[in-house]
């Protein structure tokens, strides 16, 4: 079987679907198939998979990162709150 790749004259214009796909919109323009392998559409690899394209440093970084934010946040909106309770307790 041969599987024909489509080819657009803006990739950037694809609209993204679910389920790591793309849809056809009037700025991507008319799609047309070729051969894989030919001319300048993309050659297909049988039992290929895609490596990771996630740099695991990076996101543990913006993890610890965001955890830190949500602590002092936290924190904040504790403090805010006995302030709060205290001037309650004032006002009494």
């Amino acid at each position: 079987y041969n599987i024909p790749l489509a080819e657009v004259a803006n990739p950037d214009g694809l609209l993204a679907a679910d389920g790591n796909a793309y849809a056809l919109s009037r700025s991507s323009g008319k799609f047309s198939l070729n051969q894989a392998g030919q001319g300048s559409a993309g050659s297909l690899t049988a039992g290929a998979l895609e490596s990771s394209n996630v740099e695991v440093a990076q996101e543990l970084t913006d993890l610890i990162r965001t955890q830190r934010a949500y602590s002092s946040n936290a924190k904040i909106v504790t403090t805010v709150d006995e302030m709060l309770q205290e001037t309650t307790n004032l006002k009494r």
